[in-house]
């Protein structure tokens, strides 16, 4: 035993061992192959097109910016000297981690709408980082009417909270609001309510509900730091109470201030509706950012893009601006988003007018479908085929809509079959699904290819994109009515029905993206779909798919 324990180990590795420890090669460490690139970037074509994406582009910005402006220098200036009060993304900028920005949700809702334009909806909502947690953000704007609820108000709200539960995100609510708009209440009471109760769902499900009260909560508004599971209040600044002391006076002759009828010493201290005191706006963004540590929740950390595209993110503004988008493009579009343009594609031979295929996005392994010309009974079998794998394998989906080249072409029985088929199947995956609108969605292409009705975790349109109920081929021109009076104008701004601004305007996408920007918005969309999700590799999917049929 002492003679075995004593001898020397070898120090030579025998070759069959050596061949079995051999390090990768750089190939192999390095997979999926690099896709070749046939964008002309410098035709005449290609100079057109990059000034209509400018055009398109500059039209996306100005829109952006007046919601980012909320009720304009008179809200502002009220909002500020008179209420002595901080703008809505100032209390955020300073709620957020140093040196991080807010993911903004939702952004150009509330434009060209029938009843005015409300900017940003009359709120401002996203998800940012407190303390390394994703939290999502639904901050009412004092400067647009006071923030008082519009039905777009609502709308927006209500699909926030859907992205909130679904990618179960903490959320925080900065409440200041004057209530609902009482000439429009009939649309917005019944749909209103729906957002306190999903505060308590989301709450007995663990998705942590924070409010800060930093104004006005009055009438409905009170419900939200009620419903909550914590809540914050600014002394001197937020009320809290379901009529205010007019009511008060006009039903009872008794005169009450504010402070004494749901100020913050009231509540704290008689009520216990809300259970952190702050002294004034700075101090309750301190309360916050602690009431968020407190959440043990695991940091999400940040996106390493140390492996970029080969080619340049630039060349997306030129695509956004073609008529059309063919398969070469379609190549080209993903090689300037997927990490070091590598991807495997998938069927590649079978079902040609949709790319299916595995590439990582700032390092995170993605299902890409991206298509060009109508969804064939075969491109419908690739598809459902595909997107059961990534499921089975926990991966996220990226779909990329294009329709641009499916316009005139009609459908038969099998066809339709088997697109039933994909939306089945993609309809019941559980992994996170991202949607980029990227040439236009037409018809059933709406359904294949995950639009709005088919609750991706993100709906994104680039802002040339459209969306169409129809064929827009077989859409016949309704001729203007000439009897009836024409209706005033209250928007400034006025959409076609299939445009991107006119879907972001009423919330139906989550966000118009520049083009060059695409690959920061959908890494960031899988990333935060991604963190919470609970993998569950077993044979459950693959016994009751439609893989084969």
């Amino acid at each position: 035993m002492s003679g075995i324990c004593g001898r020397k180990l070898l120090t030579r590795t025998p070759s069959s061992l050596r061949l079995a420890f051999r390090p990768l090669a750089t190939k192999a460490a390095k997979p999926f192959p690099v896709l070749v690139d046939s964008l002309d970037t410098t035709s005449k074509d290609a100079q057109d097109a990059r000034s209509t994406a400018a055009t398109l582009l500059q039209e996306f910005e100005a829109q952006s910016e007046t919601c980012r402006q909320g009720g304009g220098e008179k809200g502002i200036a009220r909002h500020v000297k008179l209420n002595k009060k901080v703008l809505v993304r100032d209390r955020i900028r300073q709620i957020l981690d140093p040196g991080t920005e807010l993911w903004e949700l939702c952004t150009n809702a509330g434009l060209g709408l029938e009843y005015g334009d409300v900017p940003c909806g009359g709120c401002v909502t996203g998800v940012g980082q407190i303390h390394g947690t994703d939290v999502m953000i639904i901050a009412n704007d004092g400067t647009v009417k006071g923030g008082t609820f519009y039905p777009i108000t609502i709308t927006k709200q209500l699909r926030i909270q859907e992205i909130a539960e679904k990618n179960r995100l903490p959320t925080l609510q900065i409440v200041d609001t004057g209530g609902a708009f009482l000439p429009l209440q009939a649309d917005i009471f019944m749909k209103g309510g729906r957002g306190f109760g999903n505060q308590a769902i989301m709450s007995s499900q663990g998705i942590q509900q924070i409010a800060l009260v930093s104004g006005l909560c009055t009438a409905g508004g009170a419900y939200a730091p009620t419903m909550s599971d914590i809540a914050i209040i600014t002394h001197k600044i937020g009320n809290i109470y379901l009529g205010g002391p007019p009511l008060v006076k006009a039903a009872t002759g008794e005169v009450v201030t504010g402070e004494e009828l749901g100020g913050a010493t009231m509540h704290c201290s008689v009520s216990g509706i809300t259970d952190h005191f702050a002294k004034d706006e700075e101090e309750s963004f301190e309360i916050t950012r602690d009431v968020i540590a407190t959440l043990n929740i695991e940091t999400t950390g940040g996106l390493e893009d140390g492996t970029p595209p080969l080619y340049s993110g630039a060349d997306l503004d030129q695509l956004a601006g073609q008529p059309t988008l063919n398969i070469d493009d379609i190549y080209a579009l993903l090689g300037r988003i997927i990490d070091e343009s590598r991807l495997l594609e998938f069927k590649k031979m079978f079902g040609g007018n949709l790319v299916c295929g595995f590439g990582f996005i700032k390092g995170q392994l993605t299902g890409f479908l991206a298509n060009s010309g109508p969804i064939t009974a075969q491109d419908a079998q690739k598809g459902g085929h595909f997107v059961q794998l990534c499921d089975n394998r926990d991966m996220p989906i990226v779909f990329l809509q294009n329709s641009s080249l499916s316009s005139g072409h009609t459908t038969d029985a099998a066809t339709m079959k088997e697109r039933a088929k994909f939306m089945h199947c993609l309809s019941i995956v559980r992994v996170p699904r991202v949607t980029l609108n990227i040439g236009g969605a037409y018809g059933d292409e709406n359904y294949t290819m995950s639009g709005p009705s088919f609750d991706p975790r993100f709906y994104f349109m680039w802002p040339g994109a459209r969306m169409y109920k129809s064929d827009p081929a077989n859409i016949a021109e309704t001729p203007e009515s000439t009897g009836a009076k024409p209706r005033k104008q209250l928007s400034a701004y006025k959409f076609d029905t299939s445009s991107a601004a006119w879907a972001a305007a009423r919330a139906i996408c989550d966000g118009i993206v520049a083009p060059r920007d695409s690959r920061d918005v959908l890494a960031r969309a899988v990333q935060i779909g991604m963190h919470s999700h609970i993998s569950l590799r077993d044979s459950r999917g693959q016994a009751r798919s439609a893989i084969r049929m």
